[in-house]
């Protein structure tokens, strides 16, 4: 009996190891994701180099080995797809980019907006009468 019991608390020891590394892989990049994209929203220029260095970090903190390119790539396609990451992280960013985003779509949304009515013009307005010298 002792050595059954002492075996399924080992199995439970690893098993519970198991999902604390694995488990949250999802939630971590979902975390990870939003912090260095938040960092770089937040950033006066966002084309310092250091502010990869900085992302860079952010990932490691959360337990990827961000100087591996090739297991990032990896990483990324593996959630790149899923709709509960790209849901998680889209309403993570409202939080910390709400404002530029907005500012953004607001933007973008006024240019279609006059691309439309700038189309709608052009469309209406009757081609000048067309002079022929003799």
């Amino acid at each position: 009996m002792k050595k059954i019991l002492t075996g399924a608390v080992a199995l439970s020891l690893v098993l519970t190891g198991c999902s604390w590394f694995g488990g949250d892989e999802k939630q971590a990049f979902i975390d990870a994701t939003v912090e260095a994209t938040c960092l770089i929203f937040q950033a006066e220029d966002i084309f310092d180099p250091s502010l990869e260095t900085e992302a860079k970090a952010v990932y490691k903190k959360h337990g990827f080995d961000a100087d591996d390119d090739s297991a990032m790539e990896v990483l990324t396609t593996k959630y790149q797809d899923d709709q509960d990451v790209q849901d998680a992280i889209a309403a993570a960013l409202e939080s910390c980019a709400g404002d530029t985003l907005k500012g953004l779509q607001d933007s973008l949304g006024n240019l279609g907006e006059e691309s439309a009515e700038t189309t709608e013009e052009a469309a209406t307005e009757e081609p000048a009468a067309e002079t022929t010298e003799q």
